[in-house]
């Protein structure tokens, strides 16, 4: 008794300690470009434009013409809100628009911890998910609670087909998870999943354009990108060093062709899970979190923000969180990346300058360097997911 009210009291005081300290950095801290989209997104849907138009923004640190969001449509309609509720205050409309991604992390918080599974204050006080959530300010916790929920539910086809669609639409990226689902709940139930996936994700994604009068070519000459960028995360961050960067010409030299190995990738990841089937939901979670990495990590393109979803896979997977080497080597990434320093923009507005001025000497060397801790990344999780894999078949069933 004793042992479980000092349980009780720990978690507790977990809870509170972790809620805190996101609430009081949500003002704060952003990534600096990706918040300007926001806003800008944000302005535009509130003066009745679209929010993939983009617009000027002039600032310090970016270019004053600022791109159109990437995410679809349920979350620029968020921020249209947070930004009228803001009054247009940058620093209010950063705190507002990020509520819904310290409540995700709240909810996985007590969903892992529901389930019994270890360290679910892992969404609460580790410092890689405090970066890649509230800190940097994309919705990806917000899809991937929804899309942990859709697996969870996986027996009521009806309403995780919803779920699965709601997730999509708030990010596109539990896609991946979509071949383990199916081949789990077989032909018939199947079905009525990706019937009902479909069917709440388009209607989701068409009705904004249709009432508002968006125009969907924007966004859909946008998906050009998904096949063409590379870096980030991926280790085809080694192009910056031998092409550079600029934001509008932040491409890499080989066209689409880049994307031939995450099309191979995803191929490969589909037909081994129709082969192999899952027939228990543990399994079935596994073959999630394969679909999950290469749709996430195979792309050419990879951002720290979107492994929050294969992050928790590996949780539900596993029972517990990533290893600390693999979110120590992230952060590692991210400080390289100059992820981390950017997300001070919002008290630094001046931040990406002053930041070139001070390491302009040794650029070459933080790319090298940034290089060689994506290649540590990756091979980290390759051969950590064969050692879940290995822990993880003891809990099937």
């Amino acid at each position: 008794m004793k042992q479980l009210a000092t349980a009780w009291i720990f978690e507790r005081k977990v809870l509170i300690i972790g809620a805190a300290i996101q609430i009081a950095c949500l003002p704060f801290f952003s990534h600096g470009y990706d918040l300007l989209v926001s806003y800008v997104a944000a302005r535009n849907v509130a003066q009745g434009a679209s929010p993939y138009a983009g617009g000027e923004l002039p600032n310090p640190s970016y270019p004053s013409k600022v791109q159109g969001i990437g995410e679809t449509p349920i979350w620029p309609l968020y921020l249209s809100l947070a930004y009228i509720a803001a009054g247009g205050d940058l620093i209010l409309f950063n705190a507002i628009s990020k509520l819904p991604i310290f409540f995700a992390n709240a909810a996985l918080y007590f969903l892992f911890r529901r389930l019994g599974v270890q360290g679910a204050e892992f969404y609460l006080i580790n410092p890689a998910v405090l970066l890649i959530t509230v800190l940097w300010g994309k919705p990806d916790a917000v899809a991937t609670l929804l899309a942990v929920l859709s697996l969870i539910s996986i027996n009521r086809p009806t309403i995780s087909g919803i779920l699965l669609g709601v997730s999509v639409n708030v990010k596109p990226i539990a896609l991946g998870m979509i071949p383990a689902m199916l081949a789990y709940l077989g032909i018939e139930r199947g079905a009525r999943f990706i019937v009902t996936f479909f069917s709440a994700s388009a209607l989701i994604f068409v009705m904004p354009f249709v009432l508002l009068g968006w125009d969907l070519s924007v966004p859909s000459s946008g998906l050009r990108n998904w096949f063409r960028e590379a870096g980030g995360l991926n280790p085809l961050n080694v192009f910056e060093l031998f092409y550079g960067w600029s934001y509008e010409r932040g491409y890499n030299p080989f066209g689409e062709l880049v994307s031939a190995p995450w099309i191979a990738a995803l191929i490969s990841v589909a037909g081994y899970v129709a082969l192999k089937r899952p027939r228990s939901r543990q399994d079935m979670v596994w073959a999630a979190l394969l679909g999950s990495s290469a749709f996430i990590l195979a792309r050419s393109r990879v951002s720290e923000q979107n492994l929050i979803l294969p992050i928790s896979l590996i949780h539900l997977y596993s029972r517990r969180p990533i290893k600390t080497r693999l979110w120590v080597t992230l952060f590692a990434y991210s400080a390289l990346n100059y992820s981390v320093p950017q997300l001070l923009y919002p008290i630094w507005p001046s931040v990406t300058i002053d930041l070139y001025n001070l390491t302009k000497d040794f650029e070459g060397a933080r790319i090298l360097i940034r290089f060689v801790s994506s290649v540590i990344f990756y091979l980290l999780y390759i051969f950590g997911l064969k050692e879940i894999r290995n822990g993880g078949k003891r809990h099937e069933g």
